[in-house]
This record gives C-alpha cells, structure tokens and sequence, in this order.
C-alpha cells in the first residue's frame, strides 16, 4: 500500500463509521431529525465517538505494518469530532434528566437505564475519564514521567474502548435488533489484532529506550 491509497483508505473507513452509525440512527427516529427529543438525540454521539475512534486504531495499525504517514488534518478533524461527541453524548442525558426533574448525575443516570444496567454505565463514566484523561496526557507527552509511562496511557485507552464496546451491547437502543449489532461486533472483533499490534510496538518502544 503506497500513501495515496492509504490516505484514501483513512478517510474512506472515516466517512463510513460516520454514515452508517447516522443512518442507522435516522431509521431509529424515523427521518424526523429536526423534530427529535433529547433522548433520542444523545445515543447518535455515543455511538459516532465510538466508531471514529475505532478508525484510529484501525488506521494506526495498518501505519505501523507500513510506516505510513498519518493522512493530513485526520487528527485534528477526527480529535476534535471525538472530544465534542464525548461531550455531548453524556451531557445531553444530564441536562434532559435535569430539566425533567429527575436530579443530576449520577443518580439522575440511574434514574434513566436503571439499577439492574448500572454496572454498564458506569463503565461508560469510566471511559470518559479515561478518553478525557488522553488529552491531558497527550500534551505531556514530552514530560520523562509521561513519556517512560505512555505504554500506560496507550492501554488504559484500549481498556477503555472495550469498556464502551460493552456499555453499548448493555445500554444502545440502536443496537437492541437489527443488522446493525453486527456492525458493532465487527468492528469490536477488528480491534482486537489492532490492540496487538499497537501494543506491542509500544513494548518494543520500552524495549529500545532501555
């Protein structure tokens, strides 16, 4: 694979995690994108955070087996994208759990899937922590601490992409029937060798700086 293809590649895999998780979304609230609740609105970001950030993993890889660089303003779109949809996912919940009387978070997260779903959503809270905690560290890359310890940081993100992987199966209301359950198992499935392969270069970064 030369660069160009890559590149074609990179923003390909993007734009289809993109369209098929709103497709799928859009069939869910029937069209009526303008005219939906915030209830049906929040699963749509959640489920786009998600399946971009998978495209990381799955881009990164295929530029470790290659040496490949990374496709001009991917980063920079697709980090941006990541960190509002993260956002946006859990605060919109909140602020409709508010304004509906039912209190703030935690306990008003709780009120909404239920005592029996908890450990699935705190598993989601967790993630975010753990996504919010890499923008923080990523810009101390260059501290010796950070650095010595960002095999650390690189697997607490994986962790933590399983963990959603999870919260969805548990709590997505896009994923209860249809063919799009497989999608997301798909690209569960495909994280896999991604995680292998990204951690091991990260041993091997040890290895060298010993």
């Amino acid at each position: 694979m030369n660069q160009r293809n890559f590149n074609i590649f990179t923003w390909t895999v993007l734009l289809v995690s993109i369209l098929i998780p709103f497709y799928v979304w859009g069939n869910y609230v029937g069209w009526e994108i303008f005219d939906v609740s915030l209830y049906q609105l929040f699963p749509l970001f959640g489920l786009l955070a998600w399946m971009i950030m998978c495209t990381h993993y799955f881009t990164g890889a295929v530029r470790i087996k290659t040496g490949l660089k990374k496709s001009k303003y991917y980063g920079g779109a697709t980090g941006a994208l990541v960190l509002a949809f993260l956002l946006l996912h859990p605060g919109i919940l909140a602020y409709a759990q508010h304004d509906n009387g039912f209190g703030t978070p935690p306990e008003s997260f709780v009120d909404y899937y239920g005592e029996a779903l908890i450990l699935a959503g705190m598993l989601g809270t967790i993630s975010l922590l753990i996504f919010l905690s890499f923008e923080i560290f990523d810009r101390l890359k260059n501290n010796k601490v950070i650095n010595k310890y960002w095999i650390l940081v690189s697997i607490s993100q994986s962790l933590a992409m399983t963990f959603i992987f999870v919260h969805g199966l548990q709590l997505g209301t896009n994923l209860k029937s249809g063919w799009f359950i497989y999608i997301w198992l798909l690209y569960g499935l495909a994280l896999i060798p991604c995680f292998y392969i990204i951690h091991k270069l990260d041993f091997e970064n040890i290895q060298k700086n010993r």
